[in-house]
């Protein structure tokens, strides 16, 4: 079931335009996360289905009901904004709480606030704040956090304080959770945690999110779509896996990944059996049925651009294999588990992803084993996608 609707919305600050005929839609308990450089748009996006922001164009609907169309005024009056608010929580960067009020208090205040409106509220108060507070208890609870409810932020660690207002954002059981590069205030460590702890909350609950970051580790892990967002525009949207091994262009390629993808020109040839590339990497041939026909230059020879992901390339001290593509030692740098090795072919750098920790020497002669099924190849001219990995 689509949980929410996001059609041609625009939002210009002036004479700029920050968002641009933005359109989207999310399923029940899907987690959407949004990436893209600095001033794409992304915060904007979710402050305009928060309502914070108006929109100057488009709609938004939420399980079947429209909450905004900027060509129907009446969904732009306080009243109705103010209602349509509820159906979604916002967690921000700083957590934004009460100072004065525990956290099992911070928790309970919007919901408690939104009691009084009830017409049962003056008869059934005590009845409704027990209620109330018990569910406060449990989310604190899920969030671990059942023996700091009376604690005050002050006496919070950060990872802490950003549960509480995680726990605050969804007791008042929005169709969805917003949040806005909420780990992005934390160090290292509780991030991981934090990571952990999100992925587990939406396991138990079910909750739809959207999650804007600049983390890739958190869009990766933790979303079932990634939006990649480029000056207002939304580029790709796909599954992490999706996104990552067939990007649909350059630049959604260069900007997932790391180490990054390496990019290696070519000249492709277009025949009947399929398309052959000439590099520095030799003659690579990838047969018509791997090919985004839809994408495809209509010239029979033209511009090409090799995408290879770095832990798809086998490096050997020995040639194995009469393909395998000889290569001189750059850089070798140990990484935990890894070694990253930076090599040199044809006077084209190239970075590798080499499990274990494995030394070279500078100029050492090695070996390089590319698997072509995995390769991306793009039409440097487009820049578009026109071979994609297959699995």
């Amino acid at each position: 079931m689509k949980i929410l609707e996001a059609e041609h919305l625009c939002k210009s600050f002036g004479q700029t335009k920050v968002l641009k005929d933005i359109s989207f839609s999310l399923e029940e308990s899907q987690v959407l996360s949004i990436i893209g450089s600095s001033g794409s748009g992304k915060t904007t996006l979710l402050r305009c289905l928060n309502f914070l922001e108006q929109p100057d164009n488009g709609m938004i609907r939420v399980k079947d009901k429209t909450v905004f169309d900027a060509a129907n005024p009446t969904t732009m009056q306080e009243s109705e904004i103010r209602k349509n608010r509820l159906h979604f929580g916002l967690v921000f960067q700083s957590f934004n709480l009460f100072p004065q009020y525990t956290a099992l208090k911070n928790v309970m205040l919007a919901k408690e606030l939104l009691a009084k409106e009830r017409p049962d509220y003056k008869a059934r108060k005590k009845e409704i704040h027990d209620e109330i507070e018990a569910q406060a208890v449990s989310l604190l609870k899920q969030m671990g956090l059942s023996e700091r409810i009376n604690n005050y932020p002050h006496q919070l660690s950060g990872g802490q304080c950003q549960r509480v207002a995680i726990a605050r954002a969804i007791a008042s059981e929005p169709h969805l959770l917003l949040m806005d590069e909420p780990l992005s205030n934390l160090d290292a460590k509780l991030r991981v945690d934090m990571r952990s702890e999100l992925k587990r909350l939406h396991t138990e609950t079910g909750t739809t999110m959207i999650y804007v970051t600049h983390d890739q580790v958190e869009a990766l892990t933790m979303s079932t779509k990634i939006a990649i967002f480029r000056e207002g525009i939304i580029i790709q949207v796909a599954h992490p896996l999706e996104l990552y091994n067939n990007p649909a262009n350059l630049y959604v390629a260069d900007f997932i990944g790391n180490p990054r993808i390496n990019f290696v020109d070519g000249k492709a040839e277009v025949s009947a059996s399929g398309l052959t590339v000439n590099s520095v990497l030799g003659r690579m041939t990838f047969p018509a049925d791997h090919l985004k026909d839809e994408n495809m230059p209509q010239e029979a020879s033209f511009d090409a651009v090799l995408g290879i992901r770095p832990e798809q390339i086998a490096i050997n001290t020995s040639r194995q294999s009469p393909s395998d593509i000889e290569a001189h030692i750059y850089t070798s740098m140990p990484a935990g588990s890894e070694t990253l090795v930076t090599v040199k072919v044809g006077g084209v750098s190239m970075v590798i992803k080499a499990l274990g920790i494995t030394h070279y020497n500078p100029d050492q002669v090695v070996y390089l084993s590319i698997d072509t099924t995995k390769i991306n190849v793009f039409d440097k001219k487009t820049e578009n996608l026109i071979k994609y990995s297959v699995e």
